[in-house]
């Protein structure tokens, strides 16, 4: 992978490098002992998906899952330092940086700190792992005052700088590009880079943002998020017309992670990671599920009130 210089960020590393780094509490920075939520690649469901451990797995060239069951964190290594794309509910910073310790590096060198969307169970370690390599963190416009702030649910941490729509991260080699596909958040990111398979095919790799329509969410009538469906429609299209081989996502469950990663630990052949199709069709049902919430909810704000009679005073 060659680098424009034109596109990078030239201060990422420098930056990244001057801050100090301090060591993530409760992490020992080795694989651990199994836990009794460590049911992943055993064949069955964990109590806790979310914070459940599991081993990391190389996807594909430099691109390796190591978050937990459910909960999507992607370690990108470069020989100038490393880039970390989400690090999931606070508790899971550990599980994290002993993941990239089993597999050989070291969390001092990441350099950067990215995410997909400014949830907590996305943005929670952000914190903590930040603390323990002393990474930039980087975060779109919309999300980044949510990221700053930190909620009840995770804590604030600050924002080292903020990622455009289209806008191209460089490090060691390695071109991640930003496109904002807002709707499950203001500033939901979605990235792409250049990876090479084992036989040095160029391939397209998509780290998709979310596009569920959480419970509770309105689509028609928000006073919060105005624009939020038409920031869904533009998202689908936005999608749709990305070029996509390795298809990954902030939840293991939302590109059959779980499967994959089993078979790329048994050594399966052709990589499991690889897949278009089920790119496509991963946006092609939530765009399908997005479009019947929403017409349930037009439905119901065209439907008139209940009409009441008047009441009769008796005397």
């Amino acid at each position: 992978m060659h680098t424009n210089p034109g596109l990078v960020l030239a201060t990422v590393l420098s930056l990244a490098m001057a801050a100090p780094a301090v060591p993530v509490s409760g992490s020992s920075a080795s694989a651990g002992d199994p836990t009794p939520n460590q049911a992943a690649g055993q064949g069955q469901e964990p109590a806790n998906p979310w914070t459940a451990r599991t081993p990391p797995v190389r996807i594909i060239d430099n691109i390796y899952y190591v978050g937990t069951f459910d909960l999507a964190s992607y370690l990108i290594t470069t020989p100038e330092g490393h880039i970390l794309i989400d690090t999931g509910v606070p508790e899971n910073a550990a599980a994290v940086d002993e993941n990239i310790a089993a597999l050989g590096f070291t969390l001092r060198d990441v350099r950067l700190i990215l995410t997909t969307q400014a949830h907590f169970d996305h943005v929670g370690a952000h914190a903590k792992l930040k603390a323990g390599s002393g990474a930039r963190v980087m975060v779109s416009a919309a999300d980044a005052p949510a990221v700053q702030a930190g909620s009840r649910d995770f804590p604030a941490v600050d924002v080292d700088g903020i990622v455009k729509d289209g806008e191209t991260l460089g490090l060691g080699g390695v071109e991640l590009t930003a496109h904002l596909t807002p709707g499950h958040t203001r500033g939901c990111t979605t990235w792409t880079m250049k990876a090479r398979d084992a036989n040095g095919a160029l391939l397209n790799v998509v780290f998709a943002g979310s596009t569920t329509v959480n419970p509770g969410v309105k689509l028609v009538g928000s006073t919060d998020y105005p624009a939020i469906t038409q920031d869904f429609q533009r998202t689908f299209a936005t999608l749709k017309g990305l070029p996509c081989d390795v298809f990954l996502a902030a939840h293991a469950s939302q590109f059959g992670g779980t499967a994959k990663m089993k078979l790329a630990l048994a050594g399966a052949t052709p990589n499991p990671f690889i897949d278009p199709a089920g790119y496509k069709q991963a946006i092609a049902r939530s765009e399908q599920s997005f479009m019947v919430e929403l017409k349930k909810q037009q439905s119901r704000a065209e439907s008139p009130a209940p009409s009441h009679s008047p009441v009769r005073k008796l005397q």
